[in-house]
């Protein structure tokens, strides 16, 4: 529970850490921002995966044709889709209402999670969901404007911070968060240069532009989407998806430490109001939990790897 605690905690750190840069991209295209971070992203994962390979005695498990599509989706949904979806909101919506939005993914993975499993769904982990919407959009402002597509859009980028919590979870077992993170970086690179042909939008980045992309591609996607899926592996994509109300608290602690932001009181109760929240939720047992407990049992047989 700790490691994946930690792992998540420092994923939505990193992911906040993003509002450093974010700046220097506002007037590049979307697609070409995307195409140089997972290609740089998906490089490193790469050189990282070929030399834990060759240090492992134990061969990789290939890859189904069934977890293929769901890294797919992961790639397209999760991933790409998400982010476009979010830059396209933010061009006539108030940033901090597409924020809240989003925001209210907990909730809805709180939902889904269990009725997947085909089990109810918990009302303590709905509680936290709901504790750390609330305290994420006291961090962040509930905003004042924003139009009908605006919404729509920040609603479907709440669907891709929900695929990404929920479509990797049942493959990560078998092929672990660094195969998942590096594939799925591999498959996104082709769909945002297949944006770029069809916007017709593509520039080569500036010093500082570059610098940013570089942020964006070692930090907030090859380390942060690993230590991310480590999480979702480790207490399950319910407890996990709590985490993302921690970016916008991120991103003001960063604004401060850079010197380009003051926090507010109204930060520091949604900081509170989040804790609070992880806390319901870190400290609850779902029915999830006693299957796992009954299948760790000692039995006759030897487990199997």
């Amino acid at each position: 529970m700790v490691k994946g605690s930690v792992c998540a905690f420092l994923a939505m750190i990193m992911v906040g850490s993003s509002v450093a840069v974010m700046g220097m991209l506002r007037d590049f295209p979307v697609y070409a921002g995307q195409a140089f971070r997972f290609t740089l992203a998906a490089a490193l994962l790469l050189v990282v995966l070929r030399v834990r390979t060759q240090r492992s005695a134990s061969t990789a498990s290939t890859v189904t044709p069934r977890q293929w599509v769901r890294i797919g989706l992961l790639a397209a949904i999760g991933m790409v889709g998400f982010n476009v979806a979010i830059a396209a909101a933010e061009q006539d919506t108030d940033p901090a209402l597409v924020g809240v939005i989003v925001g209210c993914a907990p909730i809805v993975i709180a939902l889904i999670t269990p009725l997947m499993a085909r089990r109810p769904p918990s009302y303590r982990m709905i509680l936290a969901g709901i504790v750390v919407a609330a305290g994420a959009a006291s961090a962040q402002g509930l905003g004042s404007t924003g139009s009908a597509t605006g919404i729509l859009l920040s609603i479907g980028a709440m669907a891709g911070e929900v695929v990404f919590a929920l479509v990797a979870a049942p493959i990560l077992s078998d092929l672990g968060a660094l195969r998942v993170s590096t594939y799925a970086c591999v498959l996104a690179v082709p769909l945002c240069l297949l944006g770029m042909l069809i916007t017709g939008e593509f520039r080569l980045p500036d010093t500082e532009q570059l610098l940013a992309l570089a942020w964006l591609g070692a930090v907030v996607t090859a380390c942060a989407y690993v230590l991310w899926f480590t999480a979702v592996g480790t207490i399950g994509a319910e407890r996990a998806g709590l985490f993302p109300s921690v970016v916008p608290i991120s991103a003001v602690a960063v604004t401060a430490l850079l010197g380009t932001g003051t926090p507010t009181w109204g930060h520091v109760a949604g900081a509170i109001v989040v804790l609070v929240g992880l806390l319901i939720g870190l400290t609850s047992r779902t029915k999830s939990d006693v299957i796992v407990a009954e299948v760790d049992k000692p039995t006759d047989q030897m487990p199997q790897h």
